[in-house]
């Protein structure tokens, strides 16, 4: 899947390959198109943007 700016702006995220687990057990990469920060939950299948937005 190869996403484009708009997909990233409609919060439609494209994981980079490398993912890191925390203690918790939440994953955190980031975006291969706009470079954000992203989180996952265990719980949960879909990313979403964390840390300085703006």
């Amino acid at each position: 899947m190869s996403g484009t700016l708009d997909d990233c702006r409609h919060e439609r995220h494209v994981a980079s390959r490398k993912i890191l687990v925390d203690p918790s057990g939440v994953e955190l990469c980031r975006c291969k198109v706009c470079g954000c920060d992203l989180r996952r939950m265990p719980a949960m299948r879909r990313w979403f943007r964390s840390g300085m937005m703006g």
